[in-house]
């Protein structure tokens, strides 16, 4: 029988806290129930003020002198100071640290009786019942994917999570189930539990680990200022709790691990998502030390001052001395890190001749071949062979999978977004005393189309597998596959373009896939749709396109490759943080997407002679600039040139480029496919599969 709502809430106001946070009927006497009591725990009550915010009183100075003297009295709120009574206030603090009760880690009391004691009625917001299904959503789409804070074991009794935790999870975890409307309104609670436990000085470590969670939960969003807010707040608060440093690990605790946990997941998301170019930000190049050297090179007289350890990662490995996959999905995520600075230098007009043995360019794949020395063979793409796994079998082990798939991701997409043509084209507008050489563009061009075509070979495999992936990292790679794809749709070759035309769908149709939860990756979406516009110069492009020059629009091209998604937040891109006092004001104007386009033009000579007297390098003609007229040229886009890009030799070299006719897919059906594979008999694909791989 349905209870009662105002005995419900009657209940909740004579229970004492600790019934109250394990849903006990609690016997209510006083000073101390009898449960309290016999498990020899303090019985706490939340006592209720004289006045009531139900109604307006007649003095309002009085009303909160009266709360100041709670808070000093140690004394609670009443349980009508309902969070979701005002939602844009955090409640008055009200809670004396001193009454804290001495605690073990993690352990039950850990809790008490801070948030319970703020009207936080958890019987209505939330059953255990709701907590369970949001666990088993998180371990299902979010664990190491990429964040890995806490086990299973170590949430096997909801009833002992902080209440901040809980709330988070469920605002990660409502969009992978019917209750997406709930999102906001949890993260708003987390939101101001957090900022309770700062206020009062009783953060704990899930009160971090709830940071964590709202901040990927925000990135998921496209939400990137108040995600990198709630992940700058959290690694202040490691600092705060030394737990940057290598030091810290040195006394044996019961939660080492969980913590080595969470700050290296908030060290993922930082790689990631986090601010690039900016004076308070960290520059990746300060973990170099740690991620490059072994063991052995460690400075010892800056021990205090290395970073804490990885923690114990033993999924897939052969023996003790193998480095866990999500450990070396980290790894790469670092170079990854390096990556999106490199674009950032490039968007700056700060490109360094990227053949220079200085150059960015050249440092970022010295590292990328020295974390290669790092990899194990037990997590090799040859000795895994994922390709000829079951479906059922990569579900039951997706704590490995998912971060298998990271990994072989970030390498390809490394490699592509360093050889990607817009970055040099564009520097060659800015820079005319640049000039690319031949070795280089014939280089960087098939190495590019290398590694964007693998891109498209793992979301085969990751389709024909129905292996769900939900990290926004997998739909960006896709995107700036689809980029390179779309750029060589105008090949002269009617192989080149065939295949750079199905590919691009493939991209597209994955990154689709990602819409249904991810409104970041929805915003990227949009992008494409309009590059594509732009591209083909007409509102439909059909499998007929077959075009001699694209139109590649600068603004959208950055966008994509600096991930500057907003989502729905276009129009304040500060939404959930700032006052739009406090808005920059250059994110108030519009850009011109389509006036600031580059004429590309991919000649290639269907008949190549090459004089090997020279070592090959007569094969590739040196780029040509027209002098064309072009759009109207601005102070940030000053392109008043045409760039017509090298021929190559992908034709002659290359057989393995080349896609069955059979598996090309319209444009105009991109939806999720439930097995598409390109993996039909592997042995047609040896070349292929033999080469490039990670």
């Amino acid at each position: 029988m349905p209870r009662d709502a105002n005995r419900g809430r009657l209940r909740s106001h004579e229970a004492c806290l600790n019934c109250r946070r394990k849903k006990t009927r609690c016997p209510a006497e006083k000073p101390a129930c009898s449960s309290c009591v016999r498990l020899n725990q303090p019985c706490l009550y939340t006592p209720t003020p004289k006045g009531s915010r139900s109604g307006p009183s007649a003095d309002r100075l009085a009303y909160l002198e009266e709360k100041v003297n709670l808070i000093l009295s140690g004394k609670g709120s009443s349980p009508h100071d309902q969070v979701t009574n005002r939602p844009h206030e955090i409640p008055e603090a009200n809670y004396s640290i001193s009454s804290n009760p001495p605690s073990n880690e993690f352990s039950g009391n850990v809790n008490e009786p801070f948030l319970l004691g703020f009207g936080y009625d958890d019987s209505k917001n939330h059953t255990p019942s709701r907590v369970s299904h949001s666990l088993e959503l998180y371990f299902q789409y979010c664990h190491r994917q990429p964040i890995w804070c806490f086990d299973r074991e170590e949430v096997k009794d909801p009833s002992y999570i902080s209440e901040e935790l809980v709330c988070s999870i469920i605002t990660l975890t409502a969009r992978f189930s019917q209750d997406r409307d709930e999102i906001q309104q949890y993260g708003d609670t987390a939101r101001t539990l957090v900022m309770l436990r700062i206020a009062n000085g009783t953060v704990e470590l899930e009160t971090i680990e709830s940071l964590c969670l709202l901040s990927y939960s925000a990135f998921l969003d496209g939400n990137g200022h108040l995600g990198r807010f709630h992940l700058g707040l959290a690694l202040q608060l490691c600092r705060s709790a030394m737990l940057d440093l290598n030091s810290t690990y040195g006394i044996e605790c019961p939660a080492s691990e969980r913590k080595k946990r969470l700050f290296w997941s908030l060290q993922s998301l930082e790689q990631t998502y986090g601010q690039i170019g900016g004076i308070l930000s960290v520059p990746a190049e300060v973990l170099r030390p740690f991620y490059l050297s072994t063991g052995s090179d460690q400075p010892l007289e800056n021990i205090e001052h290395q970073p804490p350890p990885l923690p114990n990662d033993s999924i897939g490995c052969d023996s003790s001395r193998d480095i866990g996959i999500w450990n070396l999905a980290l790894h790469f995520g670092w170079v990854w890190s390096r990556v999106r600075t490199y674009v950032f230098d490039c968007a700056q007009s700060k490109l360094k001749e990227p053949w220079r043995h200085d150059s960015m360019y050249a440092m970022v794949l010295s590292d990328l071949t020295e974390l290669e020395n790092k990899l194990s063979l037990c997590h090799r793409y040859d000795s895994v062979k994922f390709y000829e796994r079951r479906p059922d079998e990569l579900r039951a082990n997706r704590d490995y999978w998912a971060s298998w798939l990271k990994l072989q991701f970030t390498y390809h997409t490394i490699l592509t977004v360093l050889n990607h043509p817009f970055l040099y084209i564009v520097a060659s507008q800015y820079n005319h005393k640049l000039t690319i050489p031949n070795t280089f563009w014939r280089r960087s061009s098939e190495v590019v189309m290398l590694h964007a075509t693998w891109i498209v070979r793992m979301i085969d495999m990751v389709s024909e597998k129905k292996m769900r992936l939900i990290d926004p990292f997998f739909g960006h790679a896709a995107a700036i596959a689809a980029t390179v794809h779309l750029y060589f749709c105008c090949a002269a070759d009617p192989r080149l373009k065939y295949k750079s035309k199905t590919d691009f769908a493939k991209c597209r149709r994955f990154l689709k896939s990602f819409v249904s939860f991810s409104p970041a990756c929805e915003s990227l979406d949009l992008i494409l749709d309009k590059m594509t516009r732009i591209a083909s110069g007409s509102e439909k492009v059909d499998f007929d396109w077959e075009p001699s020059k694209i139109h590649l629009s600068i603004p959208l091209m950055w966008d994509v490759l600096q991930i500057n998604c907003s989502s729905s937040l276009e129009e304040a891109p500060y939404a959930g943080l700032l006052h739009p006092s406090l808005a920059p004001v250059h994110f108030t104007d519009d850009k011109d997407t389509s006036s600031s386009t580059l004429e590309v033009i991919v000649a290639m000579s269907p008949e190549i002679t090459v004089n090997t007297a020279d070592g090959g390098a007569a094969a590739h003609m040196p780029p040509s600039i027209p002098r064309v007229a072009s759009a109207p040229a601005t102070p940030n886009t000053a392109f008043g040139d045409k760039l017509v890009a090298p021929a190559d030799s992908l034709m002659a070299n290359t057989p393995w480029l080349w896609t069955d006719p059979s598996q090309f897919v319209d444009m105009e059906t991109l939806g999720y496919p439930e097995s598409e594979s390109t993996l039909g008999n592997i042995d047609g694909f040896s070349t292929w599969w033999d080469f490039g791989n990670l």
